[in-house]
């Protein structure tokens, strides 16, 4: 049975609440989101079968699971001085076209790693649902 919108407004109420505990069945996956303090403010965690697997977290070729329910942040593959020094080289004449195009690439390479937990109920709720197709909802609260 699909979740109706009044679910989902309780669903994102309590995790917008301290040691708020959501459990939801997403495509065959057992999620279990619950607010916790990680460096002083307030997380969604989120498990997934009971279990968060630190191959999730940079290696999401082998597993759908990092897509699915983890927030994706991206982050400049290189440092700030280097990438300040790739873009001054995209644009010197010295290099020859295909070069300049290397360093305006490698200034613009992000690194993604896919993290358990979510700062946002809304965030956490709207990927869900972008992401699943059949959503289940076992138990809200303790």
């Amino acid at each position: 049975m699909p979740i109706s919108k009044e679910q989902w407004k309780d669903i994102e109420a309590q995790l917008s609440r301290p040691k708020g505990l959501v459990e939801l069945i997403c495509d065959g996956y057992k999620i279990s989101a619950q607010v916790q303090y990680a460096n002083m403010k307030l997380v969604i965690t989120v498990w997934v079968d009971g279990a968060i697997k630190g191959e999730w977290i940079f290696n999401v070729s082998n597993s759908d699971i990092p897509r699915k329910f983890y927030c994706e942040k991206n982050r400049p593959a290189a440092g700030s001085k280097m990438r300040s020094w790739y873009l001054k080289e995209s644009k010197s004449r010295i290099w020859t076209k295909e070069q300049r195009a290397e360093y305006a690439a490698k200034a613009k390479e992000t690194s993604s790693s896919w993290l358990p937990y979510w700062s946002n109920s809304k965030a956490f709720c709207r990927h869900i649902r972008k992401t699943c197709t059949s959503i289940e909802l076992v138990k809200i609260g303790y």
